[in-house]
């Protein structure tokens, strides 16, 4: 009873090491080389050139990918997972080799194609200082910036600046002009869009009204009405086809306006103001005042008075005995009728105004 056992293990035996021997692999014969690869491309609508790639297949176990751009070194992906890349717009053969579990390998290449959108909702903004101009530009999709030409000059270079940036030019002199603005996608899709613009030479004196490249901006303050306007009475000593008009509301006794210079006035030679105006009642008192900019605490006046109803004459403001030299940097030129009253807005409180001169 007691050798039973020992036979049983050692027939058990004897058959393990029959089995362990026989070295029969041929099962591996039926293992196949990874099948169906294919490669599953996710293309960024943003033109950023961001493309997810994700392979698949069956029997696969790792995916070597290569971009097809230049790229010298593949990326490596296990079954399941993606990898992302960033193209410039065009075609490219992105290759996967696939690997199996025995070690067998296999590949497959798929075009990939990327064409970037145009560039949408383009703005432009343009901010003038006399000759030169400042232009900036936003817009959706320009990942390649903009170009920007000034139309000053006939085949003008565009100059390339990035999306949210300025740049400045300076022309040479004033006029209107269109200003062109390309925006880029980053491939071959461009959007352009086109700006006018008026380049105001430098406002100075004589003021006659007459030139379109200067920019006569009167501001007004306390209800007074400034405006540019056609000559309604030419005649006499005043023929010219435009004028400025002021008319004085009702709203307060101290209602005047104003207008910036270019650049301070002159006083080397010439202290006495000329004006030419008129008014539709004789004694409407008129009032020059000259102001430094953004500090009127600097400032200097003078009084003058109508003399004729219904007729162009001529005022004069001598600042021979105030004014002595430069010092203070006066620029801004104001009027004021009837200073401390009210007005009613009626003729009998509005006056013309032409030929602002500075003479000796």
């Amino acid at each position: 009873m007691k050798r039973v056992p020992y036979i049983l293990l050692l027939t058990l035996a004897l058959y393990s090491c029959t089995k362990w021997t026989d070295d029969d692999l041929s099962f591996l014969n039926s293992i196949k080389a990874p099948s169906e690869e294919s490669l599953l491309f996710k293309i960024a609508n943003d033109n950023s050139g961001l493309v997810t790639i994700t392979p698949s297949s069956a029997g696969g176990t790792a995916y070597d990918i290569y971009f097809g751009d230049g790229a010298t070194a593949p990326v490596t992906v296990a079954p399941g997972k993606n990898t992302t890349h960033v193209y410039k717009e065009g075609t490219y053969p992105v290759k996967v080799v696939t690997t199996g579990l025995s070690g067998l390998k296999s590949d497959t290449t798929a075009q990939l194609t990327v064409i970037f959108r145009a560039p949408e909702e383009v703005n432009v903004t343009t901010t003038g200082n006399a000759h030169e101009l400042t232009v900036s530009a936003t817009a959706l999709y320009a990942t390649g910036g903009f170009k920007v030409s000034f139309g000053e000059t006939p085949n003008e270079e565009p100059v390339l600046i990035a999306g949210g940036a300025s740049i400045k030019h300076v022309y040479a002199k004033g006029g209107n002009y269109t200003v062109t603005v390309e925006a880029l996608s980053g491939g071959k899709a461009t959007t352009k869009v086109t700006k006018p613009v008026t380049i105001y030479d430098p406002l100075t004196l004589p003021m006659t009204f007459e030139l379109p490249t200067v920019s006569y901006a009167w501001g007004d303050f306390g209800g007074s009405q400034t405006s540019v306007i056609a000559n309604p009475v030419p005649g006499g000593i005043n023929t010219s086809a435009t004028v400025g008009k002021i008319v004085k509301t009702k709203a307060e006794v101290w209602a005047g306006n104003y207008i910036v210079m270019t650049d301070p006035l002159d006083f080397t030679n010439n202290k006495k103001f000329k004006v030419k105006v008129y008014s539709w009642r004789a004694g409407m008192r008129v009032q020059l005042q000259l102001e430094r900019t953004g500090d009127n605490t600097f400032q200097e006046h003078l009084e003058a008075t109508t003399t004729v109803a219904n007729t162009w004459e001529e005022l004069t403001f001598d600042f021979s005995g105030i004014i002595k030299d430069n010092s203070k940097k006066l620029q801004n030129i104001l009027f004021f009728l009837d200073n401390g009253v009210t007005g009613d807005g009626s003729n009998n409180f509005t006056l013309l105004f032409d030929d602002i001169t500075l003479t000796h």
